[in-house]
């Protein structure tokens, strides 16, 4: 270890840091800002945490000689990391990188098996080449019934098919989903989450938090 790096380790202990991760080989020429702010972020997102999670870098200052970067994680938590002017990262003492990272991890893990997708299955295949596309005025007949097979509402006993603009908000966000690519003639299954229908809220015979499952049959596209 050279006298330059010695003296930076040394002045790490005296902020109360401790350890510290190399990124570059130790050279003379000192990294810039911009250098130093892009490698600490490939090097937290790439090694440190699970891949699709990403954590915020602040802008970078300088303090006692080192480059310092405010980082928050996922889940809230905020700290400032250091950078020495020959690339190596320091973390304060209190940062525990192993429990942040295991505990985003487990988070992810609960959000994930929590998370339910939109789901669709075509029943009766359609015909011609025209698909629904967002923006499109369609008119469909339509069933919804709740996972207990109880229904709530269907065009069909009302003796009066649904016409409404797509991608406009005019109907849940399941529908603008699951309707997209639809020809004329099809029939479609949409098994529809919650989050893509009417939430914790409900709406009128729909609890909270119900999951909607409807068969959709495409009319025309107007």
């Amino acid at each position: 270890m050279n006298k330059t790096l010695i003296i930076i380790v040394l002045t790490i202990i005296s902020l109360g840091l401790i350890g510290y991760i190399s990124f570059t080989s130790l050279n003379s020429k000192n990294i810039r800002v911009s250098e130093a702010k892009n490698i600490a972020e490939k090097f937290i997102n790439e090694s440190l945490l699970q891949a699709g999670i990403t954590v915020t870098l602040g802008e970078m200052t300088e303090e006692n000689g080192l480059y310092k970067m405010p980082v928050t994680f996922p889940d809230g938590k905020k700290v400032d990391t250091y950078i020495s002017k020959d690339g190596l990262l320091f973390f304060p003492e209190a940062m525990n990188i192993a429990e942040i990272t295991k505990q985003i991890a487990a988070d992810t893990n609960i959000n994930n098996q929590n998370q339910v997708e939109l789901q669709t299955e075509i029943l009766t295949e359609g015909s011609g080449s025209e698909i629904v596309k967002s923006g499109d005025s369609i008119t469909v007949d339509y069933t919804g019934t709740l996972e207990d097979g109880s229904k709530f509402d269907s065009s069909i006993d009302a003796g009066q098919p649904f016409t409404f603009t797509i991608g406009q908000g005019a109907v849940i966000k399941g529908w603008d989903q699951g309707l997209l690519g639809m020809k004329v003639g099809e029939e479609k299954k949409l098994t529809i989450p919650s989050d893509l229908a009417y939430g914790s809220t409900g709406s009128g015979p729909i609890p909270p938090n119900a999951t909607l499952i409807f068969t959709v049959k495409l009319i025309s596209i107007n």
